[in-house]
């Protein structure tokens, strides 16, 4: 019976830090996430991103360091679609 339920917390443990594929995305799911929907990166041009950028890390309180992150989550992996106006 012990080693089930360590068998299962092994488990559990291990699909949970299997859900993100990076640490910014898991960081856009955790600040992002707790206020509004989550939108796709493609979901906005770069544009639409760059003006509710400033905005939204002030709102989400988020540390110089998480800022980057979050940046490089929305704009370097991969890059937002040019031309998609919302």
């Amino acid at each position: 019976m012990k080693y089930s339920v360590a068998l299962i917390l092994l488990f559990v443990i291990g699909c949970a830090s299997a859900i993100y594929s990076s640490k910014e995305e898991k960081l856009y799911v955790e600040k992002c996430g707790g206020c509004h929907r989550l939108y796709a990166r493609t979901e906005f041009s770069k544009e639409h991103w760059l003006k509710e950028f400033d905005e939204m890390t002030k709102r989400a309180k988020l540390e110089e360091m998480e800022k980057r992150m979050l940046w490089n989550y929305i704009f370097e992996e991969p890059a937002a679609k040019p031309g998609l106006n919302n």
